[in-house]
């Protein structure tokens, strides 16, 4: 069983009329990741008690860097996209919290979801030793203004590494789609474009190819995104190929979707149903 690591803020998404629930890149893909049966390990920082994450997602292994406030979203979906606004913002991450310096893993996974992991290497190349360098950093896309209103802004990624693969949105590009795909694509040997409802492209070299999304009943889109992200990047490096790996992530976050929230992220006995192995990974 591989060692994967997740570094990003854990969020309280405010749904209103119902109250908060837990939310947050680090666990929809990572719990997604311990299901295809990596050991899973978290890095956040948030408000929350460590004895009370690890009651609630035993599966996880957390690295907790306390903060005075967990990160806080309220998400409302319109006709024209979603919309966001943030009440609340954790700490940056520092990876001080990790047991080991070194941390040894197979993949380093980055998810940030508001700027809390920077694109730049130093403090997390220091902290991590990995194999596999992979993100769906669509923190680093993202502004709050005055008002908590998340608005979509293009990042300096000047000093990014080279990923071997990365997940991004359409939604994530918004503020320049044709000159951050451009350097995404410069910066990663593999790159999943998610098309919303209606699919996801792959990018290879200078090749691109459009997987149409199974068309589901819709209850909650939150983190299927995601989960696409860690289905694909947990089936990528237990040697499936790209095209194989992202058909999979599809059918997992198709699924996601038909369930709110968290629930939403399919089961061990889902993954097992569906048309490939996860065991022979």
């Amino acid at each position: 069983m591989g060692r994967y690591l997740l570094a990003g803020h854990l969020t309280r998404d405010l749904i209103p009329g119902e109250g908060y629930r837990f939310g947050g890149a680090v666990l929809y893909a990572g719990l997604t990741v311990r299901r295809l049966s990596w050991e899973t390990h978290v890095l956040t920082s948030c408000a929350e008690r460590a004895e009370d994450l690890e009651r609630l997602f035993g599966e996880l292994f957390f690295h907790l860097e306390p903060s005075p406030e967990t990160t806080i979203f309220v998400n409302e979906e319109t006709a024209s996209g979603r919309r966001q606004r943030v009440l609340a913002r954790a700490q940056a991450l520092n990876f001080k919290a990790l047991p080991e310096r070194p941390f040894a893993v197979e993949v380093l996974h980055l998810a940030p979801v508001l700027d809390e992991v920077p694109p730049e290497p130093g403090i997390w190349l220091e902290a991590v030793r990995f194999r596999h360098l992979v993100a769906n950093p669509q923190g680093w896309f993202r502004e709050v203004d005055e008002e908590g209103r998340v608005r979509a802004r293009v990042p300096d990624l000047s000093r990014a590494p080279h990923f071997e693969a990365l997940v991004v949105s359409e939604e994530d590009l918004a503020a320049d789609f044709q000159g951050l795909l451009s350097e995404l694509r410069a910066r990663t040997e593999i790159l999943v474009l998610t098309r919303g409802a209606e699919g996801a492209s792959l990018f290879r070299g200078k090749g691109e190819r459009f997987f149409p999304a199974r068309k589901v009943s819709a209850v909650d889109p939150t983190g299927a995104g995601d989960v696409l992200a860690g289905a694909f990047f947990g089936l990528l490096f237990r040697g499936k190929g790209p095209e194989e790996a992202l058909k999979a992530a599809m059918e997992l976050a198709a699924l996601a979707v038909t369930r709110p929230g968290l629930s939403g992220v399919p089961t061990f006995q889902e993954i097992a149903n569906l048309p490939f192995r996860p065991q022979e990974c």
